[in-house]
């Protein structure tokens, strides 16, 4: 089940009684005691909500409030910004709880609004919200799944790592064989659970999710590729890493620099690269430099039909 559903009823009941037990919650959101006594668990280790022994049930203290002395004014503008940029993301489906919960959160702490994340386009969270929350449970739960693949018509048998999302997408990622592959959420459909269990996400593959700068990364192995980068896009490299592992080698008169960074395929590198154009050209490994180039070739060369579909 989706976490942040998951946090947010549960703040409801609190809200709603006061006083909840693992029963309450169970029979409120159609889960097992043992399910209920869980989310409970994780829910006592924020602020304000607490266990009574005595009663055997969870309760919200009655004076609670959030104030700077419990988050900082840069920690709750951060806070505000995240609330938009979730909002932003799950669209519909959570808008006006997110907005009631952010208006509560800036009024308590008598703070404006300072900090704002772009707007980025993003699916439908209401497309994917089921099977964001079914392969949610066989992460958890460390279970290997098969499921069918619209895109290709193919279906395939994964063991699920991680839900990753970028560039307006939701994506699975998961092993197959020792290697990792990526499937968008909403192309996925008919999940079934094989029956097989697994360890922990191989390091490898973990530390490569989360140094992952696009979702075309590739974990199979890394090459250093060099590039020139150009005044002005080169300030912003020089303030913040943008590349993978990206180290800058040497700095010219025209305040242009020679860097590197480390990438998994060439089609992460194209990816990288793409919204740095004009300004950057790839140096070396030669074999990926020609293929930069061959993408731009390719897309001047598109052939298409103009007559419209009616």
């Amino acid at each position: 089940m989706n976490k942040l559903y998951v946090a947010l009823n549960l703040i409801r009941l609190l809200n709603e009684n006061r006083t909840v037990t693992s029963a309450i919650v169970a029979d409120d959101m159609g889960i097992s005691l043992r399910t209920a006594q869980r989310y409970l668990l994780e829910m006592s280790h924020l602020p304000g909500v607490c266990y009574d022994d005595a009663r055997h049930c969870w309760y919200m203290t009655e004076k609670y409030g959030l104030s700077e002395s419990y988050l900082k004014q840069d920690e709750l503008a951060v806070l505000s910004g995240l609330f938009d940029y979730a909002e932003n993301i799950l669209n519909n489906d959570f808008s006006p709880v997110l907005r009631k919960i952010k208006k509560k959160v800036i009024s308590a702490s008598k703070r404006e609004r300072v900090v704002r994340f772009l707007k980025q386009d993003s699916i439908e969270f209401d497309k994917i919200a089921d099977i964001f929350a079914e392969i949610e449970g066989y992460i958890m739960n460390r279970q290997e799944i098969s499921f069918l693949y619209s895109k290709n018509g193919k279906s395939y048998t994964i063991r699920p790592y991680r839900i990753i999302y970028g560039d307006g997408f939701w994506y699975l990622a998961g092993g197959k064989g020792g290697e990792l592959r990526k499937f968008s959420l909403d192309l996925i459909s008919d999940i079934k659970p094989t029956g097989r269990f697994y360890d922990d996400v191989p390091d490898g593959l973990d530390n490569a999710i989360d140094e992952a700068k696009s979702i075309f990364f590739d974990a199979s192995g890394k090459t250093a590729v060099e590039c020139i980068m150009t005044h002005p896009m080169a300030d912003y490299l020089r303030r913040k890493r943008f590349f993978p592992n990206q180290q800058i080698l040497e700095e010219y008169n025209d305040l242009s620099i020679r860097f590197s960074f480390t990438v998994g395929s060439e089609l992460e590198c194209v990816k990288l690269c793409l919204e740095w154009l004009p300004h950057i050209s790839i140096k070396s490994p030669e074999g990926m430099r020609t293929y930069f180039a061959d993408i731009l070739k390719k897309s001047l060369n598109i052939q298409y039909c103009e007559n419209t579909i009616e």
